[in-house]
């Protein structure tokens, strides 16, 4: 059965200041769908209720005066869109290989490549799995950004310039803006600190995270697109920043990565420090904190390290737990509740030695998708939550990530 999907959002935008009440009452989806309506200025932006079946939809604005100003629609405004069945990116690796290759699987098709560079340092999927934003580095090691179009796999060029390298990428929950980590070469020879800014998808950089331009890393957007999470090196604390007020919070102290957000944006999950080094062998936690206050968890137990969190939903945090020492049993994928860090349910991934170091979490939240490597294979697996089936696919590489 197909796997149903989840669209963040949909939007109209409107070239006039439109009647809200008005287009509301004229909005129709064929078929119907349930859903929220909210603003964005002049731009309608509808949330699903739930995950959507794959197939075509069709959104219709029926004629009549939707403008603040009396401005008629006289024609019915109608727009067809497709929803896929989701598909998996990975970074393909093969020992002796000089070149990396993005892949795009979906079931049904042969492997597609989208991008390849002597290596391929990130890559992050647009909000509406159109566009896929990819860090590549030349034989000089320097990064620069493209954005490759999923469809056909046509590439824009958007950062290619011998004094700036790019690090890490992420999308604006919008998809209008992108979050680029990126150093730049210093007159005297050498790079200077890595900072994370703010770039149109024109390729202009249009303001760094920390207003000191302090270093910055591993951004991370809220769902809502009001906040920001980033990883301060220099003082090695995790900083939110609201974009609307500047108002910035420290929520603790990172060992890295990138900050996981609960759907309702309330909630952030990250890789922390142990808050005491007790014990031979002191637990590599995550904590949970919710920018309220009214949340704060450290989840691990001596001799675990937990990464790569994740949220099942707003009251759901899923983390990686490999255990050290004598009693290791591999890597086990650990639900656990918000609420009081009770555990929920765990998945046994990868037995002995072997590493799972990276997995996603598929649109709707009924599957996941991860890799195991063994020495240098890597095995690249889906695993649904609900029935179990765990399926390898055709082609095995690191950093899985879902493509709507």
């Amino acid at each position: 059965m197909p796997a149903p999907v989840t669209l963040r959002e949909i939007t109209l935008a409107f070239d006039r200041e439109p009647d809200r009440a008005a287009v509301e009452a004229a909005l129709a989806f064929d078929p119907p769908l349930e859903g929220t309506v909210r603003w964005r200025g002049r731009t309608l932006v509808f949330v699903p209720a739930g995950p959507l079946e794959p197939g075509e939809y069709r959104i219709r604005l029926a004629p009549g005066t939707l403008g603040r100003r009396a401005e008629p629609l006289r024609e019915p405004f109608e727009h067809r869109f497709t929803v896929r069945e989701p598909g998996v990116a990975v970074v393909q690796v093969a020992p002796g290989r000089t070149e990396e290759r993005l892949v795009e699987l979906r079931a049904g098709q042969e492997p597609r490549v989208l991008a390849r560079a002597p290596r391929i340092i990130d890559f992050a999927v647009s909000p509406d799995g159109a566009q896929v934003a990819v860090v590549t580095a030349g034989p000089d090691g320097r990064g620069s950004l493209a954005l490759v179009r999923v469809s056909d796999g046509a590439a824009t060029s958007l950062v290619f310039d011998p004094a700036i390298n790019v690090g890490g990428v992420a999308w604006s929950p919008d998809g209008a803006t992108l979050a680029v980590v990126r150093r730049d070469a210093l007159p005297v020879g050498g790079e200077g600190v890595p900072r994370a800014w703010l770039v149109r998808l024109s390729g202009e950089f249009v303001a760094t995270l920390d207003p000191e331009g302090l270093p910055s890393l591993y951004p991370s957007w809220s769902p809502d697109g009001q906040h920001l999470a980033y990883i301060s090196p220099s003082d090695a604390r995790l900083i939110v920043v609201n974009l609307a007020t500047q108002e910035r919070r420290d929520l603790g102290q990172p060992r890295g990565g990138a900050a996981a957000w609960s759907p309702d944006s309330r909630i952030v999950a990250f890789e922390s420090v142990p808050r005491t080094a007790a014990g031979a062998t002191p637990p590599q936690p995550v904590r949970v904190v919710s920018l309220d206050a009214a949340v704060d968890l450290v989840l691990g137990r001596e001799g675990e390290i937990r990464s790569a969190p994740r949220f099942l939903d707003s009251e759901t945090v899923a983390t990686l737990r490999r255990v050290i020492g004598p009693q290791r049993t591999g890597t086990d994928l650990v639900f656990e509740s918000v609420r009081d860090g009770r555990q929920l349910r765990a998945i046994n991934l990868a037995a002995g030695t072997d590493l799972v170091l990276h997995w996603d979490l598929a649109p709707g939240g009924r599957s996941i998708v991860y890799t195991v490597q063994t020495a240098q294979q890597f095995t690249t697996i889906t695993l649904d939550l609900e029935s179990g089936d765990r399926t390898p696919l055709a082609v095995g590489g690191d950093l899985p990530r879902w493509l709507p």
